[in-house]
């Protein structure tokens, strides 16, 4: 009855443990964007949201230029986010590399976030754009993002399962 009862607590554990990575995400597309944008008017980028409910924040990094909408009720699975970035005449050509941030909001908490590498032409009529000088790729452009809370529910439910078959195992013996 006591193995029983062990048995029954493990596999709680193991559930318990597996539920973090069973939680609602959020994913867009595309990953990275590139486009136009005329310092006299304003450009449109479309991205596709999955995964997720709830309001979205947008905002810029290292893009010196306004986006509307600032927030996006998102209701629906593949919904349609249209942004419309407006150019600053007083900035002149110039290419930008920066990133959109989209912060996940879910009961006025932010529940995730996701950064879109942008590359924003800022073009200015009369001026031409500034030749982009070409950077190597990092060094760690062939790795993959490890997501830790998966590798820890793993990890812990690895331990658990090693650590039940090495109690019943000795308990046997006996």
């Amino acid at each position: 009855m006591k193995r029983f009862i062990a048995l029954l607590a493990a596999i709680a554990l193991i559930c318990l443990c597996a539920t973090p990575v069973l939680a609602q995400g959020l994913r867009l597309s595309p990953p990275s964007v590139e486009f136009d944008v005329p310092a006299d008017g304003s450009a449109e980028v479309e991205f596709l949201v999955y995964d997720f409910t709830g309001d979205l924040e947008i905002s810029l990094e290292d893009i010196p230029l306004r986006v509307e909408p600032t927030t996006v009720p998102v209701t629906a699975e593949g919904t349609t986010v249209v942004l419309t970035f407006y150019g600053d005449e007083t900035l002149g050509s110039k290419i930008y590399q920066g990133k959109i941030r989209f912060l996940a909001l879910t009961g006025g908490t932010v529940a995730m976030g996701i950064k879109v590498k942008a590359t924003v032409n800022h073009i200015a009529s009369g001026q031409p754009l500034p030749e982009e000088a070409q950077t190597p790729p990092p060094a760690s452009a062939g790795t993959t993002e490890l997501n830790i809370p998966l590798l820890a529910g793993i990890a812990a439910g690895t331990a658990i399962v090693i650590t039940l078959i090495v109690v019943l195992a000795r308990r046997r013996r006996y």
